[in-house]
């Protein structure tokens, strides 16, 4: 591929990743965000994040920064027209001073239209290449009406087979084959791998998702009711986390932790629930400290990354089988465990299978460790199919230039000792507010 603006090499890119939320935001796609956006600047590529979280942390590495906007931010976006004049406006002005062309955008079809449309605004004028990632896709009219303006980027990636059909099915968009997300496997390959406990030691049973109904923290209240009264040699917990900063964009998690410690108070024992808190990179000590890791999501997952980071830590894990979860979980009972959701009895009777016998639970989370380092890894698998994504786009899309194209490509060469300082070019002409 030759010298553009904002590309440079394959190897030297200049991207822009969009979507509503960062760390300290918790949530799947911020952590993945957070991952890829470090990963890219380690192999050369450089990063701007356009979010809306409003004390959004910059990873710690060279190559990245962050911008925030309120039109982003879903506390306070409103979607209307205005707001699209605004986010045109800081998009312009944001790209064309750091010389970007890839702009690649995370679930910009839910909440809101205005980003993706005010992006469009900009494509042909800007000469802009317009990516975007569905990590989860909701299918009520008026959500698929939302959805629309990304149907018209250049090039749409799914993060599962299970949402690629999905999205064809529903919202009439055409993925490739599913671009998984993959993990950052470092941290998670750093836990040991299990050891036999000793009699009356602790074993913690870990829900490593967002305390929201949807993700089956009552199915697991239920299974404990019979894993406390089995024989064991441990004393199980159910440890559920309950971080302040996890995605919210619907309210759940408003009463519903009242709601578990209601359902605790019929267990056998009250005290086997407890709650934690850890952010983004506090993930891989919970991992540690666990023996089970159950995932018993009630809806269609669109993938799953908590369980792929728990598998990466060597540890079973145990999920329901919904949207795409099984495609990271693998083989049932050789590199995970699969029961139907909501049936609390068969996620029991796993629970109490893998207590009572550490060595299954060791080969099964030794198995899913090497599934996730062969299939998930996000810096050897993952990516590379990413970065060849990227440089095809930037080859095959039309160009799209603005009349002072060549004068951005020579102010980026004289300024490449500090790509991030480079002057704006000359005001453009006004776009008009319509799409």
């Amino acid at each position: 591929m030759g010298q553009e603006s904002g590309s440079r090499t394959p190897e030297g890119l200049d991207i822009a990743l969009v979507h509503w939320a960062f760390p300290p935001t918790v949530g799947g796609v911020e952590s993945y965000l957070w991952n890829c956006s470090r990963l890219l600047a380690r192999h050369g590529h450089r990063v701007t994040v356009f979010t809306g979280t409003p004390d959004a942390r910059t990873p710690p590495r060279d190559g990245i920064e962050v911008l925030r906007h309120p039109g982003l931010d879903l506390s306070r976006a409103t979607g209307d027209g205005a707001e699209r004049q605004a986010l045109r406006d800081w998009f312009r002005e944001e790209l064309s001073g750091r010389g970007i062309r890839l702009v690649h955008g995370h679930n910009l079809h839910h909440f809101s239209s205005a980003p993706a449309e005010a992006l469009l605004d900009l494509r042909d004028s800007m000469g802009l290449v317009l990516l975007h990632t569905y990590h989860s896709i909701w299918r009520e009219p008026a959500s698929v009406r939302l959805a629309k303006p990304c149907g018209r980027f250049d090039v749409h990636f799914a993060v599962s087979e299970f949402l690629r059909r999905a999205c064809a099915d529903v919202l009439g968009v055409r993925c490739a084959n599913p671009m998984y997300l993959g993990i950052d496997t470092e941290p998670y390959l750093q836990v040991p791998e299990l050891t036999d406990p000793s009699e009356g030691d602790e074993a913690v049973i870990l829900l490593p998702a967002r305390l929201i109904p949807d993700k089956g923290a009552e199915m697991a209240v239920k299974a404990m009711a019979k894993v406390i009264k089995q024989d064991l040699a441990v004393r199980p917990y159910l440890v559920l986390m309950d971080t302040p900063d996890s995605v919210d964009f619907h309210g759940e998690k408003v009463g519903f932790r009242d709601s578990v410690q209601e359902w605790a108070k019929f267990l056998p024992e009250t005290d086997r629930v407890r709650f934690e808190r850890a952010g983004v990179d506090g993930m891989a000590e919970l991992y540690r400290r666990a023996r089970v890791v159950v995932c018993p999501s009630l809806f269609a997952e669109p993938m799953g990354l908590a369980a792929l980071e728990a598998m990466c830590s060597a540890r079973p894990v145990i999920a329901t089988d919904v949207g795409g979860l099984a495609e990271g979980i693998g083989e049932h009972g050789v590199s995970g465990f699969l029961v139907a959701p909501g049936d609390a009895e068969s996620l029991a009777d796993c629970l109490v299978q893998l207590l009572r016998s550490p060595d299954t639970a060791r080969e099964v989370g030794i198995a899913a460790r090497r599934r996730v380092r062969e299939d998930f890894d996000l810096e050897h698998r993952c990516l590379p199919p990413l970065i060849s994504a990227y440089a095809k786009a930037l080859r095959s899309v039309p160009r799209r230039r603005w009349p002072w194209d060549r004068l951005t490509r020579a102010v980026v060469r004289r300024s490449a000792s500090s790509p991030r300082a480079v002057p704006s070019p000359p005001p453009r002409p006004s776009v008009p507010s319509g799409s």
